[in-house]
């Protein structure tokens, strides 16, 4: 097969190796001619000696200017067969001249470039013409004439042997390595194509990520951080100096201060809020986050550093607070103002007793609206802390009987009935008015949802360290597929929001924390079209923690 096809690199190099290796045997053939025409001119006159050392550099002057890249690699075995001729030549003219030695050269290359096939012709070859020369020379054998004729094929033997064994193995490099090479030249073009994934993943997305190395440099950022902090995206370190401004956007920032240069230094913090400039001379809110990387020993590998830009959230939880402190206050002038005038009619002497029990109804749960109203203000006032239980020994079922009372005419405006199936003492250390939160959230959720004239049950009982609460309604019910969902803040069911009852979706959530953070547990059972149950537990020693 021709090589004609292969690429001019290795076109090139195909007669560069076919050249310096017939060069070398050249090189050695001319050498070893002179050092006879020096110490023994006589043995160079010989027609066959003269015919052998003339084909030699015929063949080697042929071999450089011919193209061997455009024939057969077949036909490259030509040069080391007539290589072994010419030599053959020469040692017939003259047996003793030790040319024999010289076959060395075409054994080797015919055993490395053709294998087998190439060392047996190499030592057919020389085989045949050293018995040729020593007939032709009529020679006696003798002990002394064993070396010429034994040895020398014996020698080219092991050197054909070597150089085939030598051939395969270096063949079998070479194929490994060529596949080493690809596959490396595989994984590489993998690696760059991650890479270049992994980078436009990270400049697709709205925050800023930058990668350090272990020692504090900067190896990655994506175009959000650099806009975040217009920066130069090339200019990894350039986020090393400059001055931002802390969370209370007054007290400056620089140096080992920054978050950029708090994470170099291997500081691992989550959401630190900082200020920087704007366009148009605003201030933009940026929370940061850094995090220590690790390699596969555990060892220490650099950090990543999240940022996000904050600004509307912090704008939106102000304005929240803003709205909640302002409603809050408007609820509690006019409900101040109710609870005045109850007092007032409660000091009548003249008022019925069903009028009193009804004003004492309103005073109770007036109180209870303002207690709301100021939990709702301390809870603008740390909106990221939980609201502080305040526990203490309380009667379940005094709560209980006290919020059917509360709800009795919204029951009787649909004609539900409210029945009170158990109320034995229940005594808990829990924080009463959240508790209270509870049951009313279960109850006019069960009136609520209820059909006119259905019915409602509720029953408190207590046994071996644990309370239950249990609400039980004949109302529309709720698929199978939503109950899952009912405690997400928010959610209301389909058939709610096509109907007429109105509510926010946030009651069920609100009551769920409360009673985990009491350490009891909420269950719902709902069949829809039969109603609903739900099941409230509280260990009586109240909670753990809080």
């Amino acid at each position: 097969m021709g090589v004609s096809g292969e690429p001019r690199r290795a076109r090139v190099t195909f007669d560069r190796s076919v050249i310096l290796s017939q060069l070398l045997f050249g090189v050695v053939f001319v050498v070893v001619i002179f050092t006879l025409q020096v110490f023994a001119p006589e043995l160079v006159t010989s027609p066959l000696v003269l015919a052998g050392i003339t084909g030699a550099f015929i063949v080697t002057g042929v071999t450089v200017v011919v193209p061997w890249h455009r024939l057969p690699r077949a036909a490259v075995m030509l040069v080391p067969v007539l290589d072994a001729i010419m030599i053959g030549l020469v040692r017939i003219g003259e047996p003793t001249s030790g040319v024999g030695l010289l076959w060395v050269f075409p054994t080797i290359w015919l055993a490395s470039y053709y294998g087998l096939r190439g060392a047996t012709l190499a030592l057919a070859l020389a085989g045949a013409f050293i018995w040729v020369s020593e007939i032709m020379g009529g020679r006696v054998f003798t002990p002394e004439s064993l070396p010429s004729i034994i040895v020398l094929p014996i020698a080219l033997v092991f050197i054909a042997t070597s150089s085939l064994l030598t051939s395969r193995r270096a063949s079998a490099q070479r194929t490994l390595m060529r596949t080493q090479a690809l596959q490396l030249e595989r994984a590489l073009r993998r690696a760059k194509r991650q890479e270049a994934l992994l980078a436009e993943v990270l400049n697709a997305v709205e925050f800023g990520v930058v990668r350090l190395t272990r020692d504090g440099r900067g190896a990655v950022m994506n175009r959000a951080y650099a806009k975040l902090y217009d920066l130069d995206i090339s200019d990894l370190d350039a986020a090393r100096y400059g001055v931002l401004l802390a969370e209370d956007r007054a007290t400056q920032l620089s140096g080992p201060e920054l978050p950029f240069n708090r994470a170099i230094a291997g500081e691992e913090f989550e959401n630190v809020i900082t200020w920087t400039a704007a366009g148009g001379g605003d201030l933009r809110a940026v929370a940061v986050t850094a995090s220590n990387l690790y390699d596969e020993l555990g060892e220490a590998d650099g950090s990543v550093i999240v940022a996000r830009d904050v600004t509307a959230e912090l704008r939106a939880v102000r304005a929240r607070d803003d709205l909640v402190a302002s409603v809050s206050h408007e609820l509690r002038t006019p409900m101040t103002s109710v609870l005045g005038y109850v007092d007032l009619s409660l000091e009548d002497p003249t008022l019925s007793d069903g009028v009193r029990r009804n004003l004492k109804i309103m005073e109770r749960n007036g109180e209870r609206m303002l207690e709301l109203v100021s939990s709702i203000l301390q809870g603008a006032k740390q909106a990221d802390q939980p609201v502080a239980l305040v526990l203490a020994e309380t009667d379940l079922s005094e709560i209980v009987r006290d919020a059917v009372e509360a709800l009795r005419p919204r029951s009787d405006d649909h004609g539900i009935s409210v029945h009170v199936t158990s109320a034995d003492s229940a005594i808990a250390r829990v924080d009463a008015f959240r508790i209270r939160q509870v049951v009313d959230n279960l109850l006019s959720n069960a009136i609520k949802y209820n059909r006119d004239g259905g019915e409602v049950t509720i029953g408190v009982t207590a046994n071996e360290g644990t309370a239950w609460i249990v609400v039980r309604d004949t109302g529309i019910g709720i698929p199978e597929s939503e109950v899952s969902k009912v405690f997400d803040r928010f959610y209301r069911s389909d058939a709610v929001r096509q109907g007429t009852v109105h509510g926010s979706g946030l009651g069920l959530g609100i009551a769920r924390e409360f009673i985990l953070r009491h350490g009891g547990d909420i269950d719902i059972s709902s069949e829809e079209g039969s109603g609903t149950t739900v099941f409230v537990t509280l260990p009586l020693e109240g909670p753990t923690t809080q």
